[in-house]
């Protein structure tokens, strides 16, 4: 989203925020004219700026302290926002001239206020961020009232009737004292007391007034009266405590997630979480697998659980994808293959939204420029540590835990809760990813189609009986305000969302990962001929990290089309694993090959060396031998091979010859064979067996 972004351009000072905006155009103010209203300018153009460089988004220029509840300028921003008000019931006609000539016009009929008011007061909230405080008048509280006096003479307040002495003088040095103890030591660290600052505070005063002894020094009363006279409860709650904790958990909500989200579609919300529970084998009930991740896509308008994923990939990309998928497509397949029968108007969140907000570790990842290039989705991260940004989908995960927690084993007890006689909680767990994504299921249906959003900001064209149950405002949104969703195919939705890195192409395949694949494609291209010139030398790849076996070739860069890419003969061995396998075995076997190598290199000296000392061995011989001219030896070449021929046929050829062998028989003396087996002979019936045999 980039409602009330603010951008500099990077050649100037000049300053711009988005006021507006719709699928296609936004409207810019800028903030250093007095005189400026807003232009209008397409999303594409902004994004076109961004990337060349020409601006750059910068943080918030307008911070606003809190003010006193009765102040003066808590008035006179009331009163002005009242006023305004009146003009931005209609605030999408604010935006042209002529209609907000009109309007202005008859709010200065209806209230007898001049026109500059109004028109000030318009550019003003524009201008300084679009909330009541942006009409904060420009001057602070001044007066008497209220300032420390101090009695540098006479100690004030009320004697001491325990400790001794009369006590130290409150004097501005000693505030000033006090002021650095608060401010450089208490309020910069939570884990400090008052008590804390207090010491602090004393040592400075031995330091500034060494003479001082125990009866002089500033007591506890004094430091804490100082403190609660000079600094106001709720600043120290903000210095104290770490600025994205409290812009997450403590400061004040002006506004709602379903503000500037016209209807269904206007902007998904994804979120993760690992489940408070353990489950157990599908095959082994015995064997305990952990804690499943638990994704939920959630729209913004309708408060709708639009997608969702149960299972076991760590919080990423790829299980991001896998809910992102499920939220685009229909749920009626889906929810069969866990035995619940629903038809498309009980879970009717069908189709790609304008926009998605995620965390910055799932939708900063490279491969999430896909949701942009292939689904034209807006996207926009939450803050680090701010999980307000996307509030709805941050709740909803205490609603579902809240609701299987009861009836379920294994469930994670926190870390303060009553131990149960030492047994781990672990052991008590039954259900199995299968039955626990069927009960998630269960869960968000009834969420979608029964359960009623507590204080759900309906807008002034709602009627006032459309009850806030999600599905409810589902229907009547899609009905009556515009729809944002946009048709998809189930075929490119599950491509287009998976990662995409580069692959080469050679005679061999295609080369990705490590692993080759053919494609019938390419070989009608004759990318795999032995001729470069006829095949690309990368290629987009799209691939599923949990397969090997096949992945998808984008021929042109595009996201329309694809080829279908199966593993080739030469990495059958992979088939069947993940890419994380894959890559381990690979690894191993080049750290395999690379000690192969070693033991090579190790070993070449000693082939080398053996053979140099034949060849010197033959060298030598052939010295000591009568030596023929040239002519000689090169005339008697035919025969010599034909008579060496014959001295290598000789030692050479298999000549295999019977051995006599004459074994002497064994004489068995009879008398002496008593014990030795039987020396009868056999009778012929036991050669030829009974005749049943």
């Amino acid at each position: 989203m980039l409602l009330n972004q603010v951008y500099q351009y990077t050649d100037s000072t000049e300053r711009i925020r988005v006021v507006y905006e719709t699928l296609e155009f936004i409207w810019l103010i800028s903030l250093d004219d007095e005189s400026a209203w807003p232009i209008l300018m397409p999303v594409s153009e902004l994004h076109e700026l961004i990337a060349a460089q020409t601006i750059k988004c910068i943080s918030e220029p307008f911070t606003f302290s809190h003010v006193e509840l009765d102040g003066a300028q808590t008035l006179k921003r009331d009163e002005a926002y009242a006023m305004l008000k009146i003009l931005l019931k209609d605030h999408s006609e604010l935006f042209d001239k002529t209609s907000r000539n009109r309007l202005i016009r008859n709010a200065v009929e209806a209230t007898g206020k001049p026109r500059i008011y109004f028109i000030r007061q318009l550019r003003r909230y524009w201008q300084r961020g679009m909330t009541p405080n942006a009409l904060l008048p420009d001057y602070h509280k001044s007066g008497g009232k209220g300032k420390s006096r101090r009695d540098v003479g006479n100690k004030l307040g009320r004697k001491r009737t325990t400790a001794e002495g009369v006590g130290a003088i409150i004097t501005d040095d000693v505030a000033e004292i006090f002021s650095l103890a608060i401010d450089g030591f208490f309020l910069q660290n939570d884990k400090f007391s008052i008590k804390d600052a207090k010491d602090k505070a004393i040592g400075l005063y031995k330091s500034r007034y060494p003479d001082s002894d125990k009866t002089s020094i500033p007591t506890l009363r004094q430091f804490r009266y100082f403190y609660e006279s000079n600094y106001k409860k709720h600043d120290v709650v903000r210095r104290r405590t770490p600025s994205k904790a409290y812009d997450k958990d403590i400061r004040a909500l002006t506004s709602t997630s379903a503000f500037m989200n016209i209807g269904p579609g206007g902007r998904y919300e994804i979120d993760a979480t690992i489940a408070d529970l353990y489950l157990v084998s599908e095959k082994d009930p015995n064997k305990i697998i952990g804690r499943p991740v638990v994704y939920v896509v959630k729209d913004v308008f309708s408060r709708m659980v639009t997608g969702l994923y149960v299972g076991l990939e760590n919080p990423s990309w790829v299980a991001a994808m896998m809910a992102m998928s499920n939220a685009f497509l229909d749920k009626t397949e889906y929810c069969r293959s866990y035995g619940i029968e629903i038809d498309s108007s009980m879970w009717p969140s069908i189709g790609i939204p304008a926009s998605i907000m995620a965390d910055k570790g799932e939708l900063l990842h490279r491969q999430a420029d896909v949701l942009v290039n292939a689904f034209n989705i807006q996207l926009s991260n939450s803050r680090s540590y701010r999980g307000d940004d996307k509030g709805g989908v941050e709740r909803y995960f205490n609603t579902l835990q809240t609701k299987f927690r009861p009836y379920v084993g294994g469930i994670v007890e926190p870390v303060n809760g009553k131990k149960r006689l030492g047994r781990r909680y672990e052991l008590d767990a039954e259900l199995t990813l299968h039955a626990f994504t069927e009960t998630v299921i269960h869960i968000i249906i009834n969420y979608n189609t029964r359960h009623v959003v507590k204080d759900y900001d309906f807008a002034e064209d709602m009627p006032n009986d459309l009850p806030a149950v999600p599905i409810q405002l589902w229907n009547w949104g899609i009905k009556n305000r515009t729809g944002k969703l946009r048709p998809c195919s189930k075929e490119m939705v599950e491509v287009n969302l998976l990662p995409t890195e580069k692959g080469t192409v050679s005679e061999v395949g295609i080369g990705f990962k490590g692993l080759k694949y053919t494609c019938r494609e390419a070989m009608a291209e004759g990318w795999f001929d032995r001729f470069k010139q006829t095949r690309p030398k990368k290629v987009e790849v799209a691939f599923d990290p949990r397969r090997t076996d096949v992945v998808y070739l984008r021929p042109d860069k595009s996201y329309q089309s694809y080829w279908i890419c199966e593993l080739s003969d030469r990495s059958r061995r992979y088939k069947g694993m993940s890419f994380v396998d894959a890559a381990g075995i690979l690894k191993s076997s080049k750290v395999a090959e690379a000690s192969a190598n070693q033991d090579k290199d190790f070993e070449a000296p000693d082939l080398q060396e053996t053979m140099e000392r034949i060849a010197k061995r033959e060298r030598d011989k052939k010295a000591n031998t009568p030596r023929l001219t040239d002519s000689q030896r090169l005339a008697g070449t035919k025969g010599n091979r034909d008579e060496e021929r014959e001295f290598e046929r000789d030692n050479t050829s298999v000549n295999l010859k019977p051995e006599s062998k004459q074994s002497t028989a064994e004489v068995i003396d009879i008398h002496t064979a008593h014990n030795s087996e039987s020396i009868e002979y056999p009778s012929l019936d036991d050669f030829l067996g009974d005749d049943d045999d």
